[in-house]
């Protein structure tokens, strides 16, 4: 397969020739005799968004995909209604390497196969309820005897209100230099059934982490344990964030009914990573108060599913103290999550499959 790029960097251009694809590298716009009906790759170093519609017209049979750079969000949000109005596929700032191969792909329609047991947390907003109930659920999932390792990929928040030996920026040079060791591993803190990373303590170095690092960090996780339930927080203007809703395989979306504006926002920005409303499910933080809108409306208004609602249980930083009836759902969505990442078999439950 013929693919030309327009701007391309020569990290990427040699993993596409690694893929297999023959790269036509162009030091200025190529005609449109030459690309046909072939991929093209260009990116927002060498075309600005207001020229996108007259690339349009000049490659009418090409398919076209637009890297977009710029780390702005609300011109992120305009670019990719400009790239969607005219039929571009569009790649956002923060994807790696690997998730821009499985783009390629993606837009030749070839077949992606990426294993991940990856299970990613993100709230609707600050203080919702999302580290409590990732390790909720953590603590249930190693119960059944699974090996379970969860990281706290909030880099705004660690998640863990004592001081720790260890940490993610405790950690940072060793992530950095790709030299993570078993004893590493070994080292997380036990807690409950499961080993746990707390997030990063160092505010200040946030913005520093990139995409490479968080990504280098997940594969290692998954060669030493059995599943890995990272919480991503809510605030997306991170790495973590990023790379968590592309390399999530479910991604766990911790709400309230109060928050429907929010949601709705939150898939406006995944649209760009290819994910749509059924990519995530939700589970309801209810505050024990009555509310105005009510979780099947909320269903309705976002087309994500509710797979579990349960109270919030305020200044709590470890996992909640569920009830009889609560502790049961939640273990029939730990039994659900298991099967979706291939760890358990289907069970059969009221004459129907529950998976």
């Amino acid at each position: 397969m013929k693919i030309f790029t327009y701007g391309l960097d020569n990290i990427n251009i040699q993993h596409l020739k690694d893929a297999g694809y023959e790269v036509v590298t162009q030091s200025i716009l190529p005609d449109n005799s030459q690309v046909g009906d072939s991929l093209f790759v260009f990116t927002a170093e060498r075309v600005s968004p207001n020229q996108l519609s007259e690339i349009r017209k000049t490659y009418p049979e090409a398919s076209l995909l637009y890297w977009f750079q710029s780390k702005k969000l609300r011109q992120l949000e305009s670019v990719y209604l400009i790239c969607e109005s005219h039929g571009i596929f569009f790649l956002p700032p923060r994807t790696t390497t690997d998730g821009f191969i499985e783009k390629v792909k993606y837009v030749l329609e070839e077949d992606v196969v990426r294993l991940s047991r990856i299970i990613g947390f993100f709230g609707s907003g600050p203080g919702i309820g999302c580290t409590s109930i990732a390790k909720t659920i953590a603590k249930r999932m190693a119960s059944t005897n699974k090996k379970v390792i969860l990281l706290g990929l909030d880099l705004y928040d660690p998640g863990y209100l004592d001081s720790a030996s260890i940490s993610l920026d405790r950690l940072r040079s060793r992530i950095t230099g790709r030299m993570l060791y078993e004893k590493d591993f070994d080292g997380f803190i036990k807690q409950d059934g499961y080993s746990y990373l707390p997030g990063n303590f160092d505010f200040l170095s946030a913005q520093d982490y990139t995409e490479d690092e968080i990504e280098y960090l997940l594969e290692e996780c998954q060669k030493h344990a059995d599943v890995v339930l990272c919480d991503f927080g809510s605030i997306p203007e991170s790495a973590a964030w990023y790379i968590g809703m592309q390399r999530s395989a479910i991604r766990l979306l911790v709400t309230h009914p109060k928050h429907a504006h929010r949601l709705l926002d939150v898939m406006e920005l995944a649209k760009h990573m290819d994910l749509q409303a059924y990519d995530f499910q939700l589970i309801i933080n209810r505050n024990n108060i009555s509310d105005a809108v009510t979780s099947r409306n909320l269903a309705v208004q976002t087309g994500s599913e509710v797979i579990l609602e349960i109270p919030h249980y305020e200044g709590l930083p470890d996992s909640l103290p569920l009830g009889k009836k609560e502790l049961q759902a939640v273990d029939e969505i730990v039994q659900a999550l298991l099967v979706s990442v291939g760890l358990n078999e289907q069970i059969r439950k009221k004459g129907g499959l529950f998976s």
